[in-house]
């Protein structure tokens, strides 16, 4: 229509730019404009260069929302993690996100803190936001609010949680008792018997089940599993809590502390380093410090820490794999549960048990 005039000056914008002032711009119908955003292989090449180019001079973002309105749901998924701040979950949600694109989804991120009110507003804020989906990390057992969001028509994937029945929902997790027997197994064999377990709330499976793989392990070399572990709850799995229970590992002196403490993440142990360091204490000279995650800074602090490292990334791409097979054949889909398997990575943080 316009040959090889230049296009017309650009629109005002001062204000929102519209579909209808991108198709003025082009010298197309508003119908052409929406083909090229939703459907571009219906749009000759020429009039579509051209429609690109209106919407690049203008400026023009398409309104996301009233199209998820109409269609009744959005192209997001949300990701609610129990800790933004956690360096674990940084690479789950980098999973979460890379798989997401590759889809053409995009991914809202939400943070429960832990805290099981919090986890409902963020729920309830995905329905609100008419989300395709979700992947979510519960704070505990309780599957209430992930029943009603399904209620509601949006389907979710449970991450890093193994005890959610294939009849309510997909779930991807970790084999923590597995990781749990190999950190066990490791400090025994260095010649540890009273061995600390250090914990974020036992209220999340993954506490509880990293325990009861040290247990396992104790019981298998023939120590009494119950009285040969102490268990320090924290109120969260921060560093911070970490290093605030350094103090109670300590308690009643030299010939009293533990030989060895397995911490239920890496932040914990991170924390509890730092509060040893406080002491005058360290790993492994005074007692081993085991961890669990196998986050980047883990090899870096030094001594490095022993770990048991947890596949994040991956398991991170297989949670949305599993929402995008359900979210792309609502009918046909059926739950699975996918386990992967952790390693136990030694470093200096762990050294064979000497008498103070």
């Amino acid at each position: 229509m316009f040959g090889d005039r230049a296009l017309p000056p650009p629109a005002n914008t001062a204000r929102n730019v519209g579909i209808n002032d991108v198709a003025a711009r082009a010298g197309v119908s508003p119908g052409t404009v929406s083909n090229v955003l939703n459907r571009p292989e219906r749009v000759a090449e020429a009039t579509r260069l051209r429609v690109e180019e209106a919407i690049r001079e203008l400026d023009y973002v398409r309104n996301s929302s009233g199209r998820s309105l109409r269609a009744g749901r959005s192209d997001s998924v949300g990701l609610l993690v129990l800790d933004v701040t956690n360096p674990f979950f940084t690479m789950v949600a980098q999973g979460v996100e890379d798989q997401a694109a590759e889809a053409g989804r995009t991914v809202m991120l939400l943070n429960s803190s832990e805290d099981p009110e919090r986890q409902r507003r963020s729920l309830r804020l995905l329905a609100e936001q008419r989300a395709a989906g979700a992947v979510v990390m519960p704070v505990d057992d309780d599957v209430t609010d992930l029943l009603w969001l399904r209620e509601r028509g949006i389907p979710w994937v449970v991450l890093d949680r193994g005890d959610v029945g294939a009849d309510v929902g997909s779930s991807v997790y970790v084999d923590n008792h597995a990781g749990g027997l190999a950190a066990g197994r490791h400090l025994i064999s260095l010649g540890h018997e009273r061995i600390t377990f250090l914990s974020g709330p036992l209220s999340l499976e993954q506490c509880r089940v990293r325990l009861a793989g040290l247990r396992a392990a104790l019981d298998e070399n023939g120590f009494d599993s119950e009285n040969g572990v102490r268990v320090i709850e924290t109120g969260s799995l921060t560093a911070a809590s970490g290093d605030k229970a350094a103090e109670e590992v300590l308690a009643g002196g030299p010939r009293r502390r533990p030989q060895a403490v397995f911490c239920a993440n890496d932040q914990l142990a991170l924390g509890l380093l730092k509060g040893l360091g406080e002491r005058g204490l360290g790993a492994p000279a005074d007692l081993s410090v085991v961890g669990y995650d196998d986050i980047d800074v883990a090899a870096l602090v030094h001594p490095g820490l022993t770990t048991v490292a947890q596949p994040k990334y991956e398991i991170g791409r297989a949670a949305m794999r599993l929402l995008a097979a359900e979210l792309d054949d609502p009918g046909g889909h059926r739950y699975e549960r996918l386990l992967f398997e952790p390693r136990l990575v030694v470093r200096g943080s762990t050294a064979a048990y000497r008498e103070p």
